[in-house]
């Protein structure tokens, strides 16, 4: 009897510690990160050359929204940042608060592209290729 109660509370303790694990890496999986950089590069495919003028929009979701709120299951803000990329194809911004980022990149003449999003850390790089249309 002594044995099966040790035995039982011995699992019950792996359980419990177990599920603390599990919630304390979802918790922390799950939280805005703060100044976040974004950053990335435009070229024209055909010759690696970079492409200026290329409007890229930065879409960032954050688990905050804009009065405060907090929901770690859902996002609840959204922020839509406008660039331009420079003589160098070159594009940067700083994002206050950001859990997933992803771009929509356009050019006359070439195709439009959306790039796979990215979970946010502290520096995020795109270094994207962009067809001429035909």
């Amino acid at each position: 009897m002594k044995q099966t109660i040790g035995k039982l509370l011995i699992i019950a303790l792996v359980i419990v510690s177990l599920a603390s694990v599990y919630f304390f890496i979802y918790y922390y999986s799950s939280q805005d990160v703060n100044d976040v950089k974004v950053e990335g590069y435009v070229l024209d495919s055909s010759n690696s050359r970079p492409l200026r003028d290329v409007k890229v929009t930065v879409v960032n979701d954050r688990y905050e929204s804009n009065n405060g709120h907090k929901n770690y299951d859902e996002y609840l803000g959204q922020d839509k940042i406008q660039l331009k990329t420079d003589d160098k194809g070159y594009y940067s911004t700083i994002l206050k608060k950001s859990a997933y980022v992803y771009i929509y990149i356009e050019k006359d003449g070439y195709k439009s592209i959306e790039e796979k999003g990215q979970h946010a850390q502290k520096l995020i790089v795109f270094k994207t290729n962009m067809d001429r249309l035909k």
